[in-house]
């Protein structure tokens, strides 16, 4: 693991000292938000497809918006504990070595909670240039907090990840409840009718 070696003390020297540039600074501004805006953005986002979804009858943004929201909300806990439980510093405070409850940064709720829109999007996309270009787009602000000296590599790598498992939890959920055999038994004037469902 690179937060217990010193990789990433290496990465962060060598990416601030060769590699952070005016140009960097400026390519990755957009996604340098706060936590704040994330809470301002994020859950009115899902909320506001959601609404828009069943208005206009659109299944895909309906699933997209409720696809986000579980896997923000399954991915949570594990984030929370995890970002106190590493107790790692920020560059700019420590290093990346953990050291139980130390600390909260151990792990980028940024880079979590901004990926997992497009992380959802990515895997639901069937185009695969769409696919891929929904994936980097969820790096980036993870990139943006490296470039940013706000969290080691090791950090935003962690929070990305996490919120790539939470979302291939959800879809492994839907593909379940999707290949699941439903049988009804609906009264009827001379006996019982049997429907049996399987959604493929």
């Amino acid at each position: 693991m690179f937060a217990t070696t010193n990789m990433d003390l290496y990465i962060r020297n060598k990416y601030q000292d060769d590699l952070r540039s005016h140009e960097t600074n400026e390519a990755t501004r957009p996604f340098n938000i706060s936590a704040t805006e994330i809470a301002l953005v994020i859950a009115p986002a899902y909320l506001g497809a959601y609404g828009a979804g069943r208005l206009f009858d659109n299944p895909t943004m309906v699933k997209w918006a409720t696809d986000s929201f579980r896997a923000t909300v399954v991915g949570g806990p594990a984030l929370l504990v995890l970002a106190a439980a590493t107790g790692a510093d920020r560059p700019t405070e420590g290093d990346s070595n953990w050291g139980a409850y130390q600390n909260f940064h151990g792990v980028s709720g940024h880079a979590y909670f901004t990926a997992v829109p497009f992380i959802t999007a990515a895997k639901m996309s069937e185009n695969p240039y769409q696919k891929g270009i929904l994936y980097v787009l969820s790096t980036l602000t993870a990139v943006s907090r490296i470039n940013d000296d706000k969290h080691y590599f090791s950090q935003s790598a962690l929070g990305w990840y996490i919120a790539y498992l939470s979302c291939a939890v959800v879809e492994k959920g839907n593909d379940q409840r999707e290949g699941r055999v439903h049988v009804q038994l609906t009264p009827v004037p001379k006996g019982l009718a049997v429907t049996v469902q399987k959604r493929f």
